[in-house]
C-alpha cells in the first residue's frame, strides 16, 4: 500500500525562495512533514490517501502564505489572499471530515465484521439495525455479521450519551446568555428542564425579545 510521502514525492513544491539550495531545502522539509502527516492521519486505501494528500497540500500552502511579508501588498492583493486563505481552510476542514468519516466507517466495519464494500457507510447499517431489530427469515443470523456486542444497544448508548452532551451544552449556553443579558429568549428551552420552550412554561408572560446582541 502506498504511503503519503510516496504519493507526494512527485509534487511540485512551492516554497520560500527560488534558488536551487532553497528549493532542495523546501523539498526536504515538504517530505519530512509528509512523513509526520502519515503518522498522524494514518490513511489506508485509495480514498483515505486522497483526502490525506489534499489536507497536506492545502496545509503546506497555508504555512507558506504565513511566512510571506504582506506589508507591501495593496489592499486588493490582501483581499484576494484572505479569500484564498479562507478557501484553503475550508478545504482542509471538509477533507478532514471526509477522511475521518471513512476511517470511522472502516473501524466500525472491522469491529463488527460487517464486510461492507468500500465506501459503504457502516453507520447507515447500524442505524438500520436499530430501526429494524428483526431481520427477515432469509437474512443471515446477526451472529454472522457482528461479534458478541449487540449493535442496536451500542448505537442507542452512544446516541443517548451524545444527546445528553448536547442538552448539557444548550443549558450551559442558555445560562451564560441569561447571566449576560439578564433575560431568557422566549424560544429557548425552559431552565426548569420541563422540555417546553420558555414562553410556554415559566415565561408565559415574558415580553418578546428581538434583536438580542450575542
Amino acid at each position: 500500500m502506498r504511503t503519503l510521502p510516496e504519493l507526494l514525492a512527485h509534487d511540485t513544491v512551492a516554497g520560500r525562495g527560488s534558488d536551487p539550495a532553497q528549493s532542495a531545502a523546501n523539498r526536504s522539509e515538504f517530505l519530512a512533514l509528509a512523513e509526520e502527516a502519515q503518522s498522524q492521519l494514518r490513511p489506508e486505501g485509495f480514498l483515505e490517501l486522497h483526502f490525506a494528500a489534499e489536507i497536506f497540500r492545502d496545509t503546506w500552502r497555508l504555512n507558506i502564505m504565513a511566512t510571506i511579508d504582506e506589508s507591501a501588498f495593496s489592499e486588493e492583493t490582501l483581499d484576494a489572499r484572505r479569500k484564498y486563505r479562507d478557501r484553503l481552510n475550508t478545504a482542509v476542514r471538509r477533507n478532514t471530515m471526509e477522511l475521518r468519516r471513512l476511517q470511522t466507517d472502516r473501524h466500525l466495519n472491522n469491529r463488527w465484521n460487517l464486510a461492507l464494500p468500500t465506501p459503504a457507510s457502516a453507520r447507515d447499517v447500524l442505524r438500520f439495525e436499530k430501526t429494524n431489530p428483526n431481520p427477515p427469515a432469509t437474512e443471515a443470523p446477526k451472529s454472522e455479521i457482528r461479534k458478541s456486542e449487540p449493535i442496536s444497544d451500542t448505537v442507542h448508548t452512544a446516541e443517548s450519551r451524545l444527546h445528553a452532551q448536547i442538552e448539557a451544552e444548550e443549558r450551559r449556553e442558555l445560562a451564560e446568555f441569561a447571566k449576560r443579558t439578564k433575560q431568557i429568549p422566549r424560544n429557548a428551552p425552559c431552565p426548569c428542564r420541563s422540555g417546553d420552550k420558555y414562553k410556554r412554561c415559566c415565561g408565559k408572560d415574558a415580553p418578546p425579545l428581538l434583536n438580542i446582541a450575542a
